[in-house]
Protein backbone atom coordinates (compact mmCIF):
# COMPACT_ATOMS: atom_id res chain seq x y z
CA UNK A 1 0.00 0.00 0.00
CA UNK A 2 2.67 2.54 0.68
CA UNK A 3 4.19 1.79 -3.14
CA UNK A 4 0.87 2.37 -4.18
CA UNK A 5 0.54 5.61 -2.39
CA UNK A 6 3.90 7.00 -3.36
CA UNK A 7 3.17 6.65 -6.98
CA UNK A 8 2.87 10.18 -8.81
CA UNK A 9 -0.61 11.38 -9.31
CA UNK A 10 -2.20 10.45 -12.59
CA UNK A 11 -3.66 13.32 -14.71
CA UNK A 12 -1.96 15.77 -13.59
CA UNK A 13 1.08 17.28 -11.72
CA UNK A 14 4.55 17.97 -12.81
CA UNK A 15 5.39 13.92 -13.86
CA UNK A 16 2.04 13.47 -16.43
CA UNK A 17 2.43 17.00 -18.02
CA UNK A 18 6.28 16.50 -18.65
CA UNK A 19 4.86 13.22 -19.83
CA UNK A 20 2.06 14.77 -22.15
CA UNK A 21 4.89 17.50 -23.55
CA UNK A 22 7.58 14.89 -24.27
CA UNK A 23 4.89 12.31 -26.00
CA UNK A 24 3.70 15.65 -28.11
CA UNK A 25 6.85 16.59 -29.05
CA UNK A 26 8.00 13.12 -30.11
CA UNK A 27 4.84 13.15 -32.73
CA UNK A 28 7.38 15.59 -34.92
CA UNK A 29 10.79 13.30 -35.54
CA UNK A 30 8.09 9.59 -35.85
CA UNK A 31 5.13 11.50 -38.60
CA UNK A 32 6.88 14.33 -40.09
CA UNK A 33 8.28 12.42 -42.83
CA UNK A 34 4.86 10.59 -43.08
CA UNK A 35 2.52 13.49 -43.24
CA UNK A 36 4.56 15.24 -45.98
CA UNK A 37 4.56 12.39 -48.02
CA UNK A 38 2.23 13.89 -50.81
CA UNK A 39 5.35 16.69 -51.53
CA UNK A 40 8.21 13.59 -51.97
CA UNK A 41 5.23 11.56 -54.21
CA UNK A 42 5.02 15.08 -56.14
CA UNK A 43 8.96 15.35 -56.11
CA UNK A 44 9.47 11.72 -57.15
CA UNK A 45 6.75 11.49 -60.22
CA UNK A 46 8.06 14.80 -62.01
CA UNK A 47 11.35 15.92 -61.07
CA UNK A 48 13.67 12.63 -59.92
CA UNK A 49 15.57 10.27 -61.23
CA UNK A 50 13.50 7.56 -60.10
CA UNK A 51 11.65 5.53 -63.01
CA UNK A 52 8.26 3.93 -61.28
CA UNK A 53 4.82 3.96 -61.44
CA UNK A 54 2.27 6.15 -59.53
CA UNK A 55 1.34 2.80 -57.67
CA UNK A 56 5.02 1.94 -56.97
CA UNK A 57 5.44 5.21 -55.83
CA UNK A 58 2.51 5.65 -53.71
CA UNK A 59 3.15 2.15 -52.07
CA UNK A 60 6.38 4.12 -50.15
CA UNK A 61 4.35 6.15 -48.45
CA UNK A 62 1.67 3.39 -47.92
CA UNK A 63 4.39 1.00 -46.08
CA UNK A 64 5.82 3.62 -44.06
CA UNK A 65 2.64 4.58 -42.17
CA UNK A 66 1.08 0.85 -42.72
CA UNK A 67 4.28 -0.90 -41.61
CA UNK A 68 4.57 1.29 -38.61
CA UNK A 69 1.03 0.46 -37.81
CA UNK A 70 1.30 -2.98 -37.94
CA UNK A 71 4.95 -3.15 -36.11
CA UNK A 72 2.63 -1.61 -33.11
CA UNK A 73 0.68 -4.78 -31.84
CA UNK A 74 3.34 -6.58 -31.83
CA UNK A 75 5.79 -3.60 -29.85
CA UNK A 76 2.84 -3.22 -27.57
CA UNK A 77 2.72 -7.03 -26.62
CA UNK A 78 6.24 -7.45 -25.96
CA UNK A 79 6.75 -3.96 -24.43
CA UNK A 80 3.74 -5.11 -22.17
CA UNK A 81 5.44 -8.65 -21.40
CA UNK A 82 8.49 -7.36 -20.49
CA UNK A 83 8.53 -4.11 -19.45
CA UNK A 84 12.42 -3.66 -19.23
CA UNK A 85 12.75 -3.51 -22.93
CA UNK A 86 10.86 -0.39 -23.04
CA UNK A 87 13.93 2.16 -22.23
CA UNK A 88 15.34 0.51 -25.24
CA UNK A 89 12.93 0.73 -27.60
CA UNK A 90 13.77 4.42 -28.08
CA UNK A 91 17.71 4.81 -28.54
CA UNK A 92 17.23 1.53 -30.93
CA UNK A 93 14.14 3.44 -32.82
CA UNK A 94 16.00 6.50 -33.74
CA UNK A 95 19.11 4.32 -34.87
CA UNK A 96 17.14 2.77 -37.31
CA UNK A 97 14.96 6.02 -38.41
CA UNK A 98 18.72 8.12 -39.05
CA UNK A 99 19.73 4.71 -40.79
CA UNK A 100 17.35 4.41 -43.04
CA UNK A 101 17.02 7.88 -44.17
CA UNK A 102 20.68 8.36 -44.80
CA UNK A 103 20.39 4.92 -47.25
CA UNK A 104 17.54 6.07 -48.96
CA UNK A 105 19.06 9.78 -49.52
CA UNK A 106 21.87 7.50 -51.54
CA UNK A 107 19.26 5.69 -53.91
CA UNK A 108 17.49 5.86 -57.26
CA UNK A 109 15.68 2.54 -57.26
CA UNK A 110 12.47 2.29 -55.84
CA UNK A 111 12.74 -0.88 -54.28
CA UNK A 112 15.33 0.14 -52.48
CA UNK A 113 13.38 3.03 -51.43
CA UNK A 114 10.20 0.75 -50.36
CA UNK A 115 12.68 -1.25 -48.26
CA UNK A 116 14.56 2.25 -46.80
CA UNK A 117 12.05 4.59 -46.53
CA UNK A 118 8.86 2.44 -46.58
CA UNK A 119 10.05 -0.98 -44.66
CA UNK A 120 13.02 0.28 -42.26
CA UNK A 121 11.80 3.86 -42.08
CA UNK A 122 8.26 2.36 -40.12
CA UNK A 123 9.90 -0.01 -38.20
CA UNK A 124 12.00 2.45 -36.45
CA UNK A 125 8.81 4.96 -35.94
CA UNK A 126 7.05 2.74 -34.30
CA UNK A 127 10.00 1.58 -32.15
CA UNK A 128 10.11 5.37 -31.02
CA UNK A 129 6.23 5.34 -30.73
CA UNK A 130 4.88 2.75 -28.92
CA UNK A 131 7.06 3.35 -25.21
CA UNK A 132 5.47 6.71 -25.79
CA UNK A 133 1.84 5.17 -26.10
CA UNK A 134 2.07 2.69 -23.20
CA UNK A 135 3.70 5.38 -20.95
CA UNK A 136 0.66 7.95 -22.09
CA UNK A 137 -1.44 5.25 -20.72
CA UNK A 138 -0.11 5.03 -17.43
CA UNK A 139 -0.25 8.79 -16.96
CA UNK A 140 -3.69 9.69 -17.62
CA UNK A 141 -6.76 7.66 -16.50
CA UNK A 142 -9.63 9.61 -16.49
CA UNK A 143 -8.78 12.32 -18.86
CA UNK A 144 -7.22 9.71 -21.26
CA UNK A 145 -9.07 10.80 -24.47
CA UNK A 146 -7.83 14.50 -23.85
CA UNK A 147 -4.03 13.44 -23.30
CA UNK A 148 -4.65 11.38 -26.42
CA UNK A 149 -6.51 14.16 -28.20
CA UNK A 150 -3.25 16.96 -27.76
CA UNK A 151 -0.93 13.95 -28.64
CA UNK A 152 -2.68 13.38 -31.64
CA UNK A 153 -3.15 16.73 -32.28
CA UNK A 154 0.33 17.69 -32.19
CA UNK A 155 1.36 14.83 -34.95
CA UNK A 156 -1.56 17.15 -36.76
CA UNK A 157 0.30 20.48 -36.00
CA UNK A 158 3.80 19.19 -37.65
CA UNK A 159 1.73 18.38 -41.08
CA UNK A 160 1.01 22.17 -41.17
CA UNK A 161 4.78 23.02 -41.01
CA UNK A 162 6.50 20.40 -42.44
CA UNK A 163 4.72 20.60 -46.47
CA UNK A 164 6.00 23.52 -46.98
CA UNK A 165 9.68 23.03 -45.23
CA UNK A 166 9.83 20.10 -47.23
CA UNK A 167 8.90 21.95 -50.53
CA UNK A 168 11.26 24.61 -49.82
CA UNK A 169 13.92 22.43 -49.02
CA UNK A 170 13.62 19.91 -52.14
CA UNK A 171 13.34 23.05 -54.25
CA UNK A 172 16.37 24.53 -53.10
CA UNK A 173 18.73 21.91 -51.83
CA UNK A 174 17.40 18.50 -53.70
CA UNK A 175 16.36 15.51 -52.65
CA UNK A 176 19.32 14.17 -51.30
CA UNK A 177 19.89 16.91 -48.86
CA UNK A 178 16.61 17.46 -47.71
CA UNK A 179 16.84 13.58 -46.25
CA UNK A 180 19.91 13.90 -44.57
CA UNK A 181 18.92 17.34 -42.94
CA UNK A 182 15.87 15.84 -41.92
CA UNK A 183 17.96 12.83 -40.22
CA UNK A 184 19.80 15.35 -38.30
CA UNK A 185 16.48 16.92 -36.98
CA UNK A 186 15.38 13.71 -35.85
CA UNK A 187 17.88 13.34 -33.68
CA UNK A 188 17.92 17.01 -32.45
CA UNK A 189 13.86 16.42 -31.70
CA UNK A 190 13.88 13.02 -30.19
CA UNK A 191 16.89 12.76 -27.76
CA UNK A 192 15.78 15.32 -25.61
CA UNK A 193 12.20 13.33 -25.18
CA UNK A 194 14.27 10.50 -24.75
CA UNK A 195 15.99 11.91 -21.90
CA UNK A 196 12.87 13.32 -19.76
CA UNK A 197 10.37 10.90 -20.72
CA UNK A 198 9.77 8.66 -17.61
CA UNK A 199 7.64 5.87 -16.54
CA UNK A 200 5.23 6.41 -14.06
CA UNK A 201 5.38 2.82 -12.02
CA UNK A 202 9.34 2.32 -12.10
CA UNK A 203 10.05 -0.96 -14.50
CA UNK A 204 12.67 -2.21 -11.24
CA UNK A 205 9.51 -2.90 -9.58
CA UNK A 206 8.36 -5.22 -12.10
CA UNK A 207 10.96 -7.43 -12.68
CA UNK A 208 9.37 -10.30 -13.65
CA UNK A 209 7.30 -10.62 -16.90
CA UNK A 210 3.37 -9.91 -16.89
CA UNK A 211 0.76 -11.89 -17.90
CA UNK A 212 -1.18 -10.62 -20.55
CA UNK A 213 -4.76 -10.77 -20.80
CA UNK A 214 -6.54 -11.07 -24.45
CA UNK A 215 -10.34 -12.08 -23.33
CA UNK A 216 -11.53 -8.62 -25.42
CA UNK A 217 -9.81 -10.34 -28.52
CA UNK A 218 -13.72 -12.57 -27.96
CA UNK A 219 -15.74 -9.32 -27.65
CA UNK A 220 -17.79 -8.09 -30.96
CA UNK A 221 -17.20 -4.33 -29.66
CA UNK A 222 -13.66 -4.84 -30.20
CA UNK A 223 -14.18 -6.42 -33.92
CA UNK A 224 -16.62 -4.06 -35.01
CA UNK A 225 -14.65 -1.20 -33.76
CA UNK A 226 -11.50 -2.49 -36.04
CA UNK A 227 -13.48 -3.76 -39.33
CA UNK A 228 -14.14 0.28 -38.99
CA UNK A 229 -11.27 1.19 -38.62
CA UNK A 230 -9.78 -0.62 -41.53
CA UNK A 231 -12.20 0.65 -43.75
CA UNK A 232 -11.52 4.34 -42.69
CA UNK A 233 -7.87 3.94 -42.71
CA UNK A 234 -8.42 2.49 -46.38
CA UNK A 235 -9.52 6.19 -47.78
CA UNK A 236 -7.83 8.44 -45.25
CA UNK A 237 -4.62 9.49 -46.26
CA UNK A 238 -5.66 9.48 -49.94
CA UNK A 239 -6.41 13.03 -49.91
CA UNK A 240 -3.60 13.86 -48.41
CA UNK A 241 -1.07 11.53 -50.51
CA UNK A 242 -2.72 12.94 -53.79
CA UNK A 243 -3.80 16.64 -53.09
CA UNK A 244 -0.67 17.96 -54.27
CA UNK A 245 -0.35 16.45 -57.21
CA UNK A 246 -4.45 16.78 -57.54
CA UNK A 247 -3.56 20.45 -57.18
CA UNK A 248 -1.10 20.67 -59.88
CA UNK A 249 -3.02 18.33 -62.44
CA UNK A 250 -5.37 20.89 -62.43
CA UNK A 251 -3.58 24.01 -62.76
CA UNK A 252 -2.92 25.36 -59.63
CA UNK A 253 0.35 26.84 -58.68
CA UNK A 254 3.11 24.60 -57.33
CA UNK A 255 2.88 25.57 -53.56
CA UNK A 256 -0.70 25.07 -53.43
CA UNK A 257 -0.63 21.80 -52.72
CA UNK A 258 1.45 23.02 -49.77
CA UNK A 259 -0.76 25.17 -48.45
CA UNK A 260 -3.86 22.39 -49.53
CA UNK A 261 -1.69 20.28 -46.95
CA UNK A 262 -1.11 22.22 -44.29
CA UNK A 263 -4.93 23.26 -43.64
CA UNK A 264 -5.45 19.56 -43.55
CA UNK A 265 -3.09 19.36 -40.74
CA UNK A 266 -3.93 22.28 -39.10
CA UNK A 267 -7.83 21.62 -38.78
CA UNK A 268 -6.69 18.10 -37.60
CA UNK A 269 -5.23 20.03 -34.56
CA UNK A 270 -8.87 21.45 -32.85
CA UNK A 271 -10.32 18.27 -35.04
CA UNK A 272 -8.01 15.73 -32.52
CA UNK A 273 -8.70 17.91 -29.27
CA UNK A 274 -12.57 18.36 -29.47
CA UNK A 275 -13.01 14.56 -30.84
CA UNK A 276 -10.82 13.34 -27.93
CA UNK A 277 -12.53 15.76 -25.06
CA UNK A 278 -16.16 14.36 -26.11
CA UNK A 279 -14.90 10.84 -26.21
CA UNK A 280 -14.37 11.82 -22.45
CA UNK A 281 -17.87 12.72 -22.08
CA UNK A 282 -19.99 11.57 -24.57
CA UNK A 283 -20.67 8.10 -25.76
CA UNK A 284 -18.09 6.46 -28.40
CA UNK A 285 -20.31 5.61 -30.93
CA UNK A 286 -21.66 9.09 -31.00
CA UNK A 287 -18.37 10.60 -31.55
CA UNK A 288 -17.20 8.15 -34.04
CA UNK A 289 -20.80 8.82 -36.13
CA UNK A 290 -19.75 12.47 -35.60
CA UNK A 291 -16.32 12.05 -36.95
CA UNK A 292 -16.98 9.39 -39.65
CA UNK A 293 -20.35 11.40 -41.67
CA UNK A 294 -18.90 14.54 -40.79
CA UNK A 295 -15.71 13.50 -43.01
CA UNK A 296 -17.62 12.18 -45.69
CA UNK A 297 -20.15 14.65 -46.44
CA UNK A 298 -17.03 17.18 -47.72
CA UNK A 299 -15.86 14.47 -49.91
CA UNK A 300 -19.31 14.13 -51.66
CA UNK A 301 -20.25 17.50 -51.98
CA UNK A 302 -17.16 19.57 -51.90
CA UNK A 303 -14.06 17.66 -53.69
CA UNK A 304 -16.45 15.31 -55.87
CA UNK A 305 -18.90 18.17 -57.23
CA UNK A 306 -16.61 20.82 -57.78
CA UNK A 307 -12.38 22.05 -58.97
CA UNK A 308 -12.53 25.50 -57.86
CA UNK A 309 -10.06 26.48 -55.24
CA UNK A 310 -12.16 28.12 -52.67
CA UNK A 311 -14.23 24.74 -52.52
CA UNK A 312 -10.93 22.88 -52.37
CA UNK A 313 -9.94 24.95 -49.22
CA UNK A 314 -13.16 24.44 -47.10
CA UNK A 315 -13.20 20.76 -48.16
CA UNK A 316 -9.54 20.24 -46.64
CA UNK A 317 -10.42 22.29 -43.80
CA UNK A 318 -13.88 20.14 -43.12
CA UNK A 319 -12.65 16.80 -43.94
CA UNK A 320 -8.90 17.71 -41.53
CA UNK A 321 -11.18 18.15 -38.75
CA UNK A 322 -13.62 15.16 -38.76
CA UNK A 323 -11.31 13.08 -40.51
CA UNK A 324 -8.41 14.19 -38.49
CA UNK A 325 -9.90 13.65 -34.88
CA UNK A 326 -11.39 10.26 -36.05
CA UNK A 327 -8.35 8.58 -33.79
CA UNK A 328 -9.30 10.43 -31.21
CA UNK A 329 -12.57 8.64 -30.89
CA UNK A 330 -10.97 5.44 -29.78
CA UNK A 331 -10.02 6.99 -25.98
CA UNK A 332 -13.77 6.33 -25.20
CA UNK A 333 -14.11 2.98 -27.52
CA UNK A 334 -11.08 1.79 -25.19
CA UNK A 335 -12.88 1.74 -21.60
CA UNK A 336 -16.03 0.73 -23.58
CA UNK A 337 -14.33 -2.65 -24.51
CA UNK A 338 -12.61 -3.34 -21.18
CA UNK A 339 -16.00 -3.08 -19.48
CA UNK A 340 -15.63 -4.28 -15.75
CA UNK A 341 -12.77 -6.35 -16.83
CA UNK A 342 -9.44 -4.55 -14.58
CA UNK A 343 -7.47 -7.26 -15.72
CA UNK A 344 -7.85 -5.94 -19.63
CA UNK A 345 -4.93 -3.29 -20.61
CA UNK A 346 -5.82 -0.50 -22.39
CA UNK A 347 -2.86 -0.02 -23.80
CA UNK A 348 -2.82 -2.88 -25.35
CA UNK A 349 -5.90 -3.05 -27.01
CA UNK A 350 -4.73 0.51 -28.37
CA UNK A 351 -1.93 -1.20 -29.98
CA UNK A 352 -4.18 -3.82 -31.72
CA UNK A 353 -6.34 -1.00 -32.76
CA UNK A 354 -3.01 0.58 -33.91
CA UNK A 355 -2.55 -2.37 -36.01
CA UNK A 356 -6.18 -2.57 -37.89
CA UNK A 357 -5.06 0.72 -39.02
CA UNK A 358 -1.72 -0.58 -40.51
CA UNK A 359 -3.37 -2.59 -42.21
CA UNK A 360 -5.51 -0.40 -43.99
CA UNK A 361 -2.98 1.94 -44.72
CA UNK A 362 -0.80 -0.58 -46.51
CA UNK A 363 -4.02 -1.59 -48.57
CA UNK A 364 -4.62 1.90 -49.47
CA UNK A 365 -1.10 2.58 -51.29
CA UNK A 366 -1.85 -0.46 -54.07
CA UNK A 367 -5.72 0.65 -54.27
CA UNK A 368 -5.31 4.42 -54.73
CA UNK A 369 -2.43 4.26 -57.34
CA UNK A 370 -5.05 1.58 -58.99
CA UNK A 371 -8.27 3.70 -58.55
CA UNK A 372 -5.94 6.47 -59.86
CA UNK A 373 -4.84 5.11 -62.96
CA UNK A 374 -8.62 4.05 -64.08
CA UNK A 375 -9.64 7.35 -63.62
CA UNK A 376 -10.75 9.61 -66.75
CA UNK A 377 -8.81 11.83 -68.29
CA UNK A 378 -8.56 15.37 -66.81
CA UNK A 379 -10.07 18.16 -69.69
CA UNK A 380 -9.93 22.00 -68.72
CA UNK A 381 -13.91 21.41 -69.17
CA UNK A 382 -14.54 19.43 -66.56
CA UNK A 383 -16.19 21.12 -63.82
CA UNK A 384 -16.70 18.16 -61.85
CA UNK A 385 -13.70 16.04 -59.21
CA UNK A 386 -15.60 13.13 -60.64
CA UNK A 387 -15.02 13.89 -63.84
CA UNK A 388 -10.80 13.58 -63.25
CA UNK A 389 -9.00 10.72 -63.15
CA UNK A 390 -9.16 10.95 -59.38
CA UNK A 391 -13.10 10.74 -59.57
CA UNK A 392 -12.82 6.68 -58.61
CA UNK A 393 -10.21 7.74 -55.36
CA UNK A 394 -12.48 10.30 -54.30
CA UNK A 395 -15.77 7.93 -54.27
CA UNK A 396 -13.60 5.20 -52.29
CA UNK A 397 -12.69 8.20 -49.77
CA UNK A 398 -16.33 8.98 -48.91
CA UNK A 399 -17.68 5.08 -48.96
CA UNK A 400 -14.67 4.56 -46.82
CA UNK A 401 -15.35 7.36 -44.57
CA UNK A 402 -18.84 6.58 -43.66
CA UNK A 403 -17.72 3.03 -43.34
CA UNK A 404 -15.61 4.25 -40.29
CA UNK A 405 -18.31 4.42 -38.15
CA UNK A 406 -18.96 0.77 -38.49
CA UNK A 407 -19.18 0.08 -35.21
CA UNK A 408 -22.28 1.83 -33.56
CA UNK A 409 -23.97 1.01 -37.52
CA UNK A 410 -23.67 -2.40 -36.49
CA UNK A 411 -24.68 -1.81 -32.77
CA UNK A 412 -27.79 0.44 -34.26
CA UNK A 413 -28.37 -2.98 -36.73
CA UNK A 414 -28.15 -5.37 -33.87
CA UNK A 415 -30.22 -3.43 -31.58
CA UNK A 416 -33.18 -2.92 -34.19
CA UNK A 417 -33.32 -6.53 -35.51
CA UNK A 418 -33.72 -7.56 -31.45
CA UNK A 419 -36.80 -5.15 -31.04
CA UNK A 420 -38.55 -6.39 -34.37
CA UNK A 421 -37.68 -9.62 -33.11
CA UNK A 422 -39.62 -9.22 -29.64
CA UNK A 423 -42.48 -6.71 -31.84
CA UNK A 424 -42.51 -9.94 -34.12
CA UNK A 425 -43.18 -12.40 -31.22
CA UNK A 426 -46.08 -10.60 -29.41
CA UNK A 427 -47.62 -10.20 -32.64
CA UNK A 428 -47.86 -13.78 -33.11
CA UNK A 429 -48.44 -14.87 -29.97
CA UNK A 430 -51.09 -12.37 -29.12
Amino acid sequence: MAQIDALPPTDRGRGAYTALACCTVAQAPIWGYSVAFGIFQEYYTSKSKVKASTSAIASIGASQTGIMYLMMPVAFIALNRYPRLRKWCGPLGLLITVVSLTASAFSDDIGALIATQGVLYAIGCSLLFSPISLYMDEWFVERKGLAYGIMWAGKSAVGVAMPFLFSALLDRFGLRNTLLSWAVASVLLTSPTLLFLKPRIEISRESTSKPINFSFLGSMSFWALQLGIIIQSLGYLMPSTYLASYASAIGFSSVTGPILLALFSLASVPGSLIHGMLGDKVAASKVIIVSSLGSALPVFLLWGLSRHLSTMVIFVILYGFFAGGFSATWSGALQEIKGDNTSVDTSLVFGMLLGGRGIGFLVAGPISGALVSIGGSISGSDALGYATKYGPMILCTGITAILGAWSPLWKAGKGFSLKSARAFMRITTA
